[in-house]
């Protein structure tokens, strides 16, 4: 199961996430983002800190989200990877896709 939550950070729309990112929650997970980014969410801050796994449905949500907000001309960071979220982000070349920070405070 997975959870969301957001708190705004000035313009910046920080998402913490909590749980696995599967293909049984990256559904519910993409249409919560387009959500966000249609109603003029711009600007995201994602915070994998409560994140254990994703799988590729998960990866395929991000990639989604980085062209939309690409195209709306904004931004999305990712932060706080455990080490096997990072290795996956890296092996998948998604690392490259993405500015990744330690911590929400950094990506501020």
């Amino acid at each position: 199961m997975l959870n969301t939550s957001t708190h705004k950070q000035g313009d910046i729309l920080v998402v913490t996430l909590d749980g696995r990112i599967d293909a049984s929650s990256a559904k519910p997970l993409e249409e919560q983002f387009l959500q966000w980014i249609d109603g003029g969410e711009h600007r995201l801050v994602i915070d994998f800190s409560g994140v254990n796994y994703i799988s590729s449905a998960g990866l395929r949500v991000f990639l989604l989200v980085a062209k939309r907000i690409g195209a709306a001309e904004g931004s999305v960071k990712l932060c706080a990877l455990n080490p096997t979220l990072r290795e996956v982000f890296d092996i998948s070349g998604f690392s490259r896709l993405f500015d990744i920070a330690a911590t929400v405070q950094e990506t501020l």
